[in-house]
C-alpha cells in the first residue's frame, strides 16, 4: 500500500489535502479537512515546509499526517485481517476510514437497523460473499428479507426485543418453535432462515459489533431433514422432447429451454440466458450466476438441435414461478408421467406423507437433477459430474442425486455386466 498526499487545488492561495491511497491495483482519494496556504507546501515531503516562519504550525500539521497515514495502514491490515484476507473496494475503505477519524459518527447500530442495511448493500452489489467471494445474487437477497419480515413479526407477536444481545440459545429455541407452529414452515425452510441470522451476525461481529456469540454455538443449529425430490430418466426425457406441442407455441418454448437444462446441468438462472457468445468450438462456456464460478460444458445433440432451432438466440425467459406452472401443463400430456410419487416431509411440525403424480413435482431444478442423475447412472464419472453440477464433495452431490434401491441394483449390475462377471460358466 502506498500513501501519498497532494493539494486538492494547488493554484488557489489556500488548498485542502486529500491523500491518494494505492492498494492491490485499486485507488481512493480521500479528501482531509486540513488546509494550508499553498506557499508552504512541500511537494516533494509531501508535507508543509519545515522552519517556515510564516507557518509556525507546521509541526502538528504534518503530525496529524504523518498519523493519518499510520491509521490508513492500521485499517487497511485489520479490514484483512478480519475478512479472510479480502482487499477491500475504495467505497468500503473509504466508509472504514471515515468512522476511524472521526468523520462519520457510529451511531447505536441495532439488529434491525444493521440488517436493513445489509440488505441495502445486497440490493446494491456492495456486499461479497464470504463463502464464493463474489457478489450475492437477487434470489439471494429476496431471500434474506423474507428472514427480516419473519424476525419483525415474531418480535411484534410476542413483545420480544430482538437484537444482537438477545439473539441467544433461548432465542433460537423460541423462534424455531415460532416458525413452525405459527408460520407452519417446513424443517429445511426454517433451516435457511437461521443460516441468515447466523451470517447476519458473523458479519456485524466481523466488523466490530459487539454480538451475543451464541450463534456460534453448536446448539444454534439449522434445522435439516433430507427431502423426497424427483429426476426425469432418459426414457422420458425422450418422451418430452418427441412430444407433438405445435399447436402450443408457447408450451414448446418451455420445453426446449427445460431440455437445455437437463442435458447441460446448469440451474435455471444460466440455461434461461444461454446465447451464441456462451458456445465455443461444441463446448459451453459460462460463468454461473449463484456462484460466479466458469463451466464448461460440451454441448450434447439434444441441446445443439435447439440451438440451432432458435438460431443460438433463445427465447427470452420468463420468471421460474411461471416455468414450473408450464412445465406441469407439459408433464401431465404424458401417461408415463401419471405414475404416483409418495413424498414424506415436516411441515408445521407435522410428519406429512403425500402422493403426488410425477408430472406435479416437475419444475425447473428437475432439468439439473435428471442430468446429474442420469450421468451417473451412465457410469460417468463422479468428479467429471462435480465439475459441471459445482459440488464440492461427493457426499454432497450422493445426496444430491435420486436413486431407488432398484436403480442402485441395476447399477451395480451394468458394472458387474462390463467386468464380465456375469458370464454363464
Amino acid at each position: 500500500m502506498e500513501v501519498r498526499y497532494y493539494l486538492k487545488r494547488p493554484k488557489d492561495a489556500t488548498s485542502t489535502v486529500f491523500a491518494r491511497i494505492c492498494y492491490e491495483g485499486l485507488q481512493l482519494k480521500y479528501y482531509l479537512s486540513e488546509n494550508l496556504p499553498t506557499a508552504y507546501w512541500d511537494a516533494t515531503s509531501q508535507r508543509a515546509l519545515k522552519d517556515n516562519k510564516a507557518f509556525p504550525e507546521y509541526p502538528e500539521f504534518n503530525a496529524r499526517l504523518d498519523i493519518l497515514e499510520h491509521t490508513i495502514k492500521m485499517v487497511f491490515r485489520k479490514y484483512r485481517n478480519d475478512h479472510d484476507q479480502r482487499i477491500p473496494e475504495p467505497a468500503e475503505l473509504k466508509g472504514i476510514l471515515d468512522i476511524a477519524t472521526g468523520k462519520k459518527v457510529v451511531k447505536q447500530v441495532t439488529f434491525f437497523s444493521y440488517y436493513e442495511d445489509f440488505n441495502s448493500r445486497s440490493e446494491k452489489g456492495e456486499r461479497i460473499s464470504p463463502k464464493t467471494k463474489q457478489k450475492t445474487s437477487p434470489n439471494t437477497n429476496k431471500g434474506y428479507l423474507t428472514t427480516l419480515n419473519h424476525l419483525k413479526a415474531f418480535q411484534q407477536q410476542y413483545s420480544r426485543k430482538v437484537d444482537f444481545a438477545t439473539i441467544d440459545i433461548r432465542f433460537h429455541s423460541d423462534y424455531i418453535s415460532y416458525l413452525t407452529s405459527t408460520v407452519k414452515l417446513s424443517i429445511n425452510t426454517i433451516g435457511d432462515h437461521i443460516k441468515r441470522i447466523i451470517t447476519v451476525m458473523g458479519e456485524a461481529k466481523s466488523r466490530g459489533i459487539e454480538v451475543c456469540n451464541d450463534f456460534e454455538s453448536s446448539y444454534f443449529f439449522k434445522p435439516h431433514e433430507e427431502t423426497d425430490s424427483i429426476y426425469l430418466n432418459e426414457a422420458e426425457l425422450k418422451l418430452i422432447e418427441g412430444l407433438d406441442l405445435s399447436g402450443n407455441a408457447k408450451l414448446a418454448r418451455v420445453r426446449d429451454m427445460f431440455l437445455i437444462g437437463c442435458y447441460t446441468g446448469l440451474r435455471f438462472s444460466d440455461y434461461s440466458v444461454l446465447r451464441r457468445e456462451h458456445i465455443k468450438d461444441d463446448l459451453i462456456e459460462i460463468r454461473q450466476a449463484k456462484t460466479s464460478n466458469k463451466v464448461v460444458i460440451p454441448v450434447h445433440p439434444v441441446v445443439k438441435a435447439i440451438l440451432e432451432k432458435y438460431d443460438y438466440s433463445l427465447p427470452r425467459a420468463i420468471s421460474n414461478q411461471k416455468m414450473n406452472d408450464y412445465l406441469k401443463d407439459i408433464g401431465k400430456q404424458l401417461p408415463e408421467l401419471e405414475a404416483q410419487i409418495t413424498l414424506t416431509y415436516t411441515k408445521g411440525g407435522n410428519k406429512i406423507i403425500q402422493s403426488y403424480p410425477k408430472w406435479a413435482l416437475i419444475s425447473t431444478h428437475t432439468a439439473r437433477r435428471s442430468f446429474a442423475t442420469n450421468e451417473y447412472l451412465a457410469g460417468t464419472p463422479v468428479v467429471t459430474i462435480m465439475a459441471i453440477t459445482g459440488h464440492r464433495t461427493e457426499k454432497a452431490f450422493l445426496r444430491y442425486i435420486k436413486l431407488t434401491s432398484t436403480e442402485h441394483a441395476k447399477l451395480l449390475k451394468m458394472h458387474w455386466e462390463k467386468r464380465n462377471l456375469l458370464r454363464v460358466v
